[in-house]
């Protein structure tokens, strides 16, 4: 069938391969960032990409982490209030022109899938640079950047 995308498969049993964010709604006031970072230490979530977004009275901060499980766990043990949404997070390709967001933004666009916010993650060694965006369709966006010939991350590629 003419036009029929073939959806990635991933180990884990997904169609696309997605990263889940977590955004922690906190209070705005001095000390609130480092509490809540504090509350990960001694254990074994890593924080891998991080954004705060202010508000007058409160404040989101939005974590990929390593083990979102995990941190989601920790999260309702200290009493943090939070959602979950997925990511499509991509390597940036090995290229010294830097058009690796510009050629990601062309493919997102010619699909029409409509880029919300991007951020860039923290990767281990084994892998380039790489960037988080929350798109309108995770599971498109994923199809459109994997013939486009990007790799894509997923959970498994950040523990």
């Amino acid at each position: 069938m003419a036009g029929t995308r073939e959806r990635p498969l991933t180990k884990r049993g997904r169609d696309t391969p997605c990263i889940r964010q977590v955004s922690v709604f906190v209070e705005n006031r001095v000390g609130v960032l480092a509490g809540l970072l504090g509350i990960f230490d001694n254990t074994d979530v890593k924080t891998l990409a991080l954004t705060v977004i202010q508000g007058f009275d409160c404040a989101i901060v939005r974590f990929v982490f390593n083990d979102t499980d995990l941190a989601t766990r920790i999260l309702r043990q200290y009493d943090y209030r939070f959602s979950v949404c997925e990511l499509v997070a991509v390597e940036m390709p090995d290229n010294s022109s830097g058009e690796g967001l510009a050629r990601i933004g062309k493919a997102l666009l010619s699909a029409e899938i409509d880029i919300r916010y991007l951020y860039g993650l923290i990767t281990n060694p084994l892998h380039a640079a790489a960037v988080v965006i929350h798109v309108d369709n995770p599971d498109l966006a994923s199809m459109v950047l994997s013939e486009e010939n990007f790799t894509l991350l997923g959970e498994s590629d950040l523990r």
